[in-house]
């Protein structure tokens, strides 16, 4: 990186992740893995199914308990500029960057929404987790975020449950929840694999389009 180039916002640096394989041994899924993210870009890792891609994105936010970083640095350039190491930042830290820093949408949404509650109260609670705003001003936050997710008739959606939503929708909801607490990463682990290839395309066009949008800083 030469000094007239802005630093990354999120830099990964010859990572090495392993599990426990039983009998003291530990099985390797990540090997050397080294990245930059800026700011405004998206980039794609590639690799066959087991290669460790999920397991690289997860690591990130510490996701996998069952999981030992060995090696390497995950430095991130939080919103206040401050940077940390997030391979070795206490838990309790990194449950505030988890969602209000860095988001993460997932490859099932049917799994990761709670069919008991409605989508617009799973979206609140992140707000409210992340932002220091009232309900009802968490509630608006909400409603804005799923109309920018073009989910027409917000309102009335917000009280809707997931099994009312198809998968591209309910896709489309995780969007809008990783991305309502204005993180400055967002991570996507695979997120249009339970999908259709017309929605496919339609979710990845999305992303795409919010993700070099400044007006998610008025929602």
């Amino acid at each position: 990186m030469s000094d007239g180039e802005a630093k990354p916002v999120l830099a990964i640096r010859d990572l090495a992740v392993s599990f426990d394989g039983g009998n003291g041994l530990r099985v390797r899924a990540v090997h050397g893995v080294t990245l930059d993210v800026n700011a405004g870009k998206m980039i794609a890792v590639v690799g066959e199914s087991g290669s460790g891609k999920s397991v690289t994105a997860m690591s990130v936010l510490r996701l996998i308990s069952q999981a030992r970083i060995d090696r390497g640095e995950i430095e991130f350039v939080k919103k206040d500029g401050s940077a940390v190491d997030l391979a070795r930042l206490p838990m309790e830290k990194m449950r505030e960057i988890r969602g209000g820093e860095i988001a993460m949408i997932f490859q099932e949404p049917m799994t990761s929404l709670n069919p008991v509650f409605t989508i617009g109260d799973q979206i609140m609670e992140a707000v409210l987790l992340h932002q220091n705003v009232s309900k009802r001003n968490a509630k608006e936050i909400a409603i804005a975020a799923i109309e920018k997710v073009r989910i027409d008739d917000a309102a009335r959606r917000f009280d809707q449950y997931p099994h009312e939503f198809s998968g591209g929708m309910r896709q489309r909801v995780m969007i809008a929840m990783a991305l309502a607490c204005r993180p400055r990463v967002l991570l996507a682990d695979e997120p249009t694999t339970a999908l259709d290839v017309t929605v496919q395309a339609e979710v990845l066009r999305l992303v795409k389009e919010l993700s070099v949008k400044e007006d998610w800083e008025s929602c």
